[in-house]
């Protein structure tokens, strides 16, 4: 599967990582990741998913059932909860002004989230 090889490595690389990197991070020796990118070997599917994610691509586009590396999510949408609702018909009666002013308190929560990632010893 040539066209698998070629595209963990060029994957990796776009993500930034070394091959040793890359492998501590998959709990994989460098030697058998070095094997996938070389063509020696094929990753189990569970490998192939870490690396997926790991990487920022979706699988079909490793395995070349792809031409874009998107993880676009395709499947269907959640029903809306009751708070989804009111939180949507509010939203339409809001002024712009108000519009960007929500948006900010949602990226704020949402960065102050990321900044706290694994940290609950703050309130």
């Amino acid at each position: 599967m040539k066209i698998l090889s070629q595209r963990l490595r060029e994957a990796r690389e776009k993500a930034g990582l070394k091959q040793i990197e890359a492998s501590k991070l998959l709990g994989i020796s460098n030697g058998t990741l070095s094997g996938y990118e070389r063509e020696y070997r094929d990753p189990d599917t569970d490998t192939l998913h870490k690396m997926a994610e790991l990487y920022g691509v979706s699988v079909d586009w490793l395995l070349g059932k792809s031409m874009s590396p998107s993880t676009k999510d395709t499947s269907p949408p959640e029903p809306m909860s009751e708070q989804d609702t009111l939180m949507f018909r509010n939203w339409k009666r809001m002024t712009e002004e108000e519009k960007q002013e929500a948006l900010n308190v949602i990226q704020y929560i949402l960065y102050r989230k990321k900044s706290n990632n694994g940290n609950t010893d703050q309130k």
